[in-house]
């Protein structure tokens, strides 16, 4: 009977076979600055908000950091907040106390920044795919996402965890990038796979428009100019931008080459100029005077592929792979 007891207590301990190479993975406890940081971006008060993620690890997590000031950003990462949450694609202040942050589980999340500075999860939105890109409106709690072939507007305080409104299938590809006019919950553009820039006007009837179809490649990025808003720019997967006038659909304006890789993120500092980064470790700032392109920044410092681009105060901040945020002072 000795011999039962002791052979089924040793049973019970290797049963089943393969629970000594279980692994319990956890999320962090206190967030890890990951080397894959994807993106940034100020409120009006000048706080600021990095979302970096662990692709490379085995246990994929992602961490967004919030900071006051950019000075706790740059100083070692001196962070006065944190949320730990699966890997992050994308996130974007809704205003100075709400953001928006979009993980790779298809999730949705909109995120509060209490008066200590923790973050916590005030509502989540749970989408069929991974959320490639999400823009937000000025003053409004409405939330712009793309995901698959699917673009989604959000209301931040819903309770029904459905959308306001969801547009399946208009692109013919993969959504990869989309932006607001800040000052009109109406309008917005989208880029895709299907190598299709649309404008949107929610409106009219037919809700969105071809303004621009690449005849070789993906469009990557689009973003529109929130000081002229007769412009966008759609970057590609060869490396090009567009200037696109949306009275003339269609057509372009005027073309550049930036990278021999794909363009990630474009952002406007004013009317004319707007900076550029791509799978390289170089960012350009250029300037559209009288239709042309001309780089009047460049820097190449950055350690690895930059992915995050932000204006504040006239001053453009950069992140990417590397573990590295650099401040650019033109």
């Amino acid at each position: 009977m000795k011999w039962e007891t002791e052979n089924s207590n040793k049973l019970k301990a290797v049963f089943p076979p393969n629970a000594p190479m279980e692994s319990h993975c956890t999320f962090s406890q206190t967030p890890v600055i990951y080397d894959n940081l994807f993106f940034i971006d100020f409120n009006k008060r000048g706080n600021c908000i990095l979302g970096g993620s662990g692709v490379d690890e085995t246990f994929w997590e992602g961490s967004l950091l919030y900071f006051e000031n950019s000075k706790q950003l740059l100083e070692n990462f001196n962070y006065a907040g944190y949320y730990v949450y699966s890997t992050n694609s994308d996130g974007k202040f809704v205003n100075e106390n709400t953001v928006a942050l979009a993980d790779d589980t298809g999730h949705l999340n909109i995120v509060s920044i209490e008066v200590d500075t923790s973050l916590r999860t005030i509502n989540y939105f749970r989408l069929s795919n991974i959320v490639s890109e999400l823009s937000v409106w000025d003053n409004s709690p409405r939330v712009l996402t793309a995901a698959d072939r699917t673009v989604s507007i959000w209301d931040c305080n819903s309770a029904d965890g459905k959308p306001l409104e969801k547009y399946e299938s208009y692109h013919l590809d993969t959504v990869t990038s989309v932006d607001t006019l800040r000052s009109d919950t109406n309008l917005f553009t989208s880029g895709g796979n299907d190598r299709l820039a649309c404008i949107w006007d929610r409106r009219n009837p037919s809700v969105a428009s071809v303004l621009y179809a690449n005849e070789f490649s993906s469009i990557t990025s689009v973003a529109w100019n929130q000081y002229d808003d007769n412009y966008i720019i759609a970057g590609t997967q060869a490396g090009d931008i567009y200037l696109l006038d949306r009275r003339e659909p269609k057509e372009f304006v005027s073309i550049f080459y930036c990278f021999s890789a794909p363009v990630n993120k474009i952002s406007f500092k004013d009317a004319k100029n707007f900076a550029v980064c791509g799978d390289t470790r170089e960012i350009l700032v250029i300037n559209s005077e009288e239709d042309n392109f001309n780089v009047v920044y460049k820097n190449g410092k950055h350690k690895g592929h930059v992915k995050g681009l932000a204006w504040h105060g006239g001053v453009l901040f950069t992140c990417g792979f590397g573990r590295s945020v650099i401040k650019h002072e033109l």
